[in-house]
């Protein structure tokens, strides 16, 4: 799928713009702060209800008005599927100014949907619907040297766009947490049999969720290392680890959160089953009932758990390069294209913010090359006009005008 129009009505910066982008490669040009980031910005947010830049939706709104809002179409680009268009819309809505506070309400063909939950889940239910997006950014680099919910948050993320399972076990989850961590809070003698029956839901949800983690690091497997190697030209050696202090120690595939260290991976990772994580999981709950009781929360859950890249048996994290974090984010980003597609039979939208930044030459070079042969349609943003190919967008002060400067 691609999209035809985009609209963008008192958006960050930008007061008012609309364009038809290119099928495949679009080019925004612009110095910075001219509102190219925004444009993708917008993309993402149609798609996943997320911006990657900050999470008040009164930010959003630009500076002085009540109200904004991003629209876009998307058109089939799969004759097999048979032509269709569907439009999406999100509205924002200023409720308290002095609080700073602002509502969000997103649209599919008209319909308004008030909920992200259900709104993510109509991709599922129709080909037309299943319009995703995949950012590849500076704040990237979080994913390997920022804090742990970040980590969680990205896989989170991946795994709701492509499985509606995962997101409502992750919503049942989070509700029974919170839950939870309020009757340990305010009744930390609660008896056994009070606390058995969120328990049993925690460990239910969790052990799915964590489940269904683990499954999309063993298929990532598969093309994260390929990936990485073509960037660079030689082998990286680059894998991804799952770190917990409740599931069990798997070969090339989990660890104990203490347990980093220089590591020799051999062969295919391998899954534990569902029953064992459970199993498991009850076991660490139990053995942490007093430390629950006494700080007020669980301890014990995917809430907790982590990930980390392993480049050549050693953590990225505190001991690649620049050059190196910088390939392991770009070969996760196309890995995830890659894994989408396979899922869902969808090409996703590739977004990259600061593209003359974020890559050196060797690696804008394979990125410029993947690009030209790509089905996918593709936004980068970019300060430097040095591009032989695409459609070009310049921005200047919220305004898009195409064609040459």
């Amino acid at each position: 799928m691609k999209v035809q129009y985009l609209s963008l009505k008192n958006f960050r910066n930008i007061e008012e713009t609309h364009f038809k982008p290119d099928p495949n490669l679009n080019l925004l040009v612009g110095l910075n702060g001219q509102g190219k980031t925004s444009i993708i910005e917008a993309l993402g947010l149609l798609a996943t209800l997320r911006s990657f830049r900050d999470s008040k939706n009164a930010n959003l709104i630009r500076w002085g008005t009540s109200a904004g809002q991003v629209e876009c179409t998307v058109v089939s680009d799969d004759t097999s599927q048979g032509e269709w268009k569907t439009d999406l819309r999100i509205s924002f809505q200023v409720t308290d100014r002095i609080a700073h506070k602002a509502s969000k309400i997103a649209y599919i063909n008209q319909k308004p949907y008030s909920s992200s939950t259900a709104y993510l889940s109509q991709r599922f239910r129709s080909y037309e619907q299943g319009f995703h997006t995949v950012t590849f950014n500076p704040s990237d680099h979080d994913l390997i040297r920022g804090n742990p919910s970040t980590r969680r948050a990205y896989l989170d993320q991946v795994l709701a766009a492509e499985n509606s399972r995962y997101l409502v076990a992750l919503q049942k989850y989070q509700r029974v947490l919170s839950q939870r961590n309020a009757l340990l809070k305010s009744s930390p003698n609660a008896t056994a049999e009070a606390l058995f029956g969120f328990t049993e839901q925690l460990c239910k949800h969790g052990s799915f969720i964590t489940h269904e983690r683990l499954k999309w690091l063993q298929r990532v497997e598969t093309t994260l290392n390929s990936m990485a190697s073509k960037i660079t030209n030689h082998s990286e050696g680059l894998r991804m680890i799952y770190l917990s202090n409740w599931v069990p120690n798997c070969e090339n595939l989990s660890l104990n959160n203490n347990s980093l260290g220089a590591i020799h991976f051999t062969g295919q990772a391998q899954l534990p089953s569902l029953e064992l994580l459970e199993q498991s999981f009850w076991v660490r709950v139990s053995a942490f009932e007093a430390v629950e009781r006494r700080t007020g929360y669980s301890v014990v859950g995917p809430h907790r758990d982590d990930w980390t890249f392993f480049m050549n048996g050693q953590v990225l994290k505190g001991h690649g390069s620049q050059g190196e974090v910088r390939s392991a984010l770009l070969a996760l980003k196309l890995s995830e294209i890659a894994l989408f597609r396979k899922e869902t039979g969808h090409r996703p939208l590739f977004l990259l913010d600061d593209f003359s930044s974020e890559l050196d030459e060797k690696r804008r070079s394979f990125l410029l090359d993947f690009l030209l042969e790509t089905d996918l349609q593709t936004f980068i943003t970019t300060t430097e006009d040095s591009f032989s190919k695409g459609k070009r967008f310049w921005l200047c002060n919220g305004t898009v005008k195409e064609g040459i400067a």
